[in-house]
């Protein structure tokens, strides 16, 4: 919870630092759409070089011995190197990251294993290439890599067997976003 808390008051800095007429590109993941994850961002200019983009997704699948859901959170702050429209182009850019991860067990497993919940914060650097259109369609694609500062598993029955989730250290952040510059 401490690091939901950090990356909401990161969140706030950063928005609070835009000016009133800020451009907004907002955006959504089309191909985690198609596996039942929905992400969210809006990437705010900050300077024609500069931009800070929160994202929210959402993660959820049945299987045959439970429930998956996930709320994984990001926080890029987006460097430009070449800009043409403000804020476009190639990118470096580093990052926050807090996942959120519950699995529950259907009704025939729920006497042999314990439902886990995760939590993670990591921080990385990342690249990507951003084109925004003279009719403000946005398309921006990147890639980063990081480390997990927090990971923390709570098993909520101690009694029942754990199965542990072996996440390595290493964490991921990819972007495909398609949407549209306000």
């Amino acid at each position: 919870m401490k690091s939901l808390k950090i990356f909401g008051l990161f969140t706030l800095l950063f928005l609070g630092a835009m000016n009133l007429s800020a451009q907004v590109d907002v955006t959504l993941n089309p191909i985690n759409a198609l596996w039942g994850k929905y992400s969210l961002g809006a990437d705010i200019t900050l300077t024609d070089n500069l931009s800070v983009e929160p994202t929210i997704s959402y993660l959820s699948l049945g299987e045959d011995d439970g429930k998956y859901t996930g709320v994984p959170a990001n926080l890029f702050l987006k460097y430009y190197f070449n800009p043409n429209n403000g804020a476009d182009r190639f990118y470096a850019d580093v990052w926050l990251r807090y996942v959120n991860r519950k699995f529950e067990y259907n009704a025939e497993n729920q006497d042999i294993y314990s439902d886990v919940t995760q939590t993670r914060f990591g921080v990385g650097f990342g690249v990507g290439y951003k084109v925004v259109s003279k009719g403000g369609f946005v398309f921006d694609i990147g890639f980063g890599t990081g480390r997990a500062i927090v990971d923390n598993n709570k098993y909520l029955n101690d009694e029942l067997q754990r199965e542990d989730f072996d996440w390595p250290d290493i964490m991921f952040a990819g972007k495909l976003g398609i949407g549209y510059r306000f």
